[in-house]
């Protein structure tokens, strides 16, 4: 009877490790591939937050080429173009001319209320925003 108990305890503990080991391996395989995609996740939004930076550079690139376009053709046109830059937040090309509509007026009692319109004023320009 002792053999027979002793080939079933061995027999159980031998069943145990091959338990045991066969949950570990699932647990670290389970591991190791949260990791790899967690990883791939990280990859993957880095290249597309790239890819949203290089297109956002490309579009301001071309705008800012388009205003340049327009500036030199007011230019041409007229003479008291003054510069222009291009508002990326309002994603307009802005064309600045000198004016002598101003010449004479209180800036600050006429356009006082509205900042914008009072610089523009002292220094004697208008904008057009195209």
């Amino acid at each position: 009877m002792k053999k027979i108990e002793t080939k079933y305890i061995v027999a159980i503990i031998i069943s145990l490790i091959l338990g045991a080991s066969l949950v570990g391996y699932g647990y670290l395989d389970y591991s190791y591939k949260k990791e790899a995609l967690k990883q791939r996740q990280e990859q993957e939004s880095k290249a597309l937050i790239q890819k949203q930076e290089q297109e956002k550079k490309e579009y301001l690139s071309k705008r800012s080429n388009e205003c340049y376009t327009i500036y030199e053709k007011e230019r041409k046109q007229f003479n008291n173009v003054e510069g222009h830059f291009y508002d990326e937040i309002n994603d307009k090309c802005v064309v600045r001319y000198t004016t002598k509509e101003y010449e004479g007026v209180d800036c600050q009692k006429e356009y006082g209320s509205v900042p914008s319109w009072e610089l523009e004023c002292k220094l004697g320009i208008f904008t057009k925003k195209f």
